[in-house]
């Protein structure tokens, strides 16, 4: 008997089915309070509008991280010997939106406002089960083609299956950053597609 060691791969493009996109706030000022103020303004315009989103059924989920805000110094321009306190304050608000024709829209309208954006994209989980078991299949078929390559370029056949065991692979889309300059119109954004693959090494005897 001829044991024969055989690696299967499958992929496959599937369009993404959701897009979280990020808000970052971002106020920097010389007053600490006003710092504070411009960016809970900010941020709580978002929430508002992510719950608009959700309440509409075109998004499915949110999150809103805690206000932070610190301070640094720097000197004067031209006067190297006065000290300058500035005060940064910051958040992060995300999005799951399901409607993906609204993705432009609302970069826009982020980006007018004055947050910086960032797109995810992603599959349901339904989704990415039912192309995970079709790739698995998929692979397994490969890995045999490849041993029965193998077996007939000995002048012999696969008789049996020894083993068969997953290599996990990544797979997904990039995040795609997008930003967009008051009144420019809607960015094009393009719907990512996913990669969805599996890889196996199979063991087979022939004879």
């Amino acid at each position: 008997m001829t044991t024969i060691h055989a690696t299967g791969t499958a992929e496959t493009h599937v369009l993404a089915e959701r897009a979280t996109i990020t808000a970052l706030v971002s106020v920097t000022s010389r007053d600490r309070s006003g710092s504070i103020d411009a960016a809970t303004r900010l941020h709580n315009w978002l929430v508002q509008r992510a719950e608009q989103l959700r309440a509409s059924g075109d998004a499915t989920w949110h999150s809103a991280d805690p206000i932070t805000t610190w301070s640094y110094k720097s000197y004067a321009e031209g006067k190297p010997k006065q000290v300058v306190f500035e005060h940064r304050t910051s958040s992060r608000v995300r999005v799951k939106l399901s409607n993906l024709p609204l993705v432009s829209a609302l970069v826009t309208e982020l980006a007018e406002a004055g947050v910086t954006t960032d797109v995810d994209w992603s599959l349901t989980e339904n989704t990415r089960r039912v192309y995970e078991r079709r790739m698995r299949k998929a692979a397994v078929e490969s890995a045999r083609e490849v041993a029965n390559d193998y077996a007939e370029a000995l002048g012999q056949r696969i008789e049996s299956v020894v083993s068969i065991s997953d290599a996990p692979v990544g797979g997904g889309a990039p995040a795609a950053f997008a930003r967009a300059a008051a009144g420019s119109g809607a960015p094009e954004v393009t719907v990512a597609e996913i990669t969805v693959s599996a890889t196996v090494s199979g063991v087979y005897e022939a004879g």
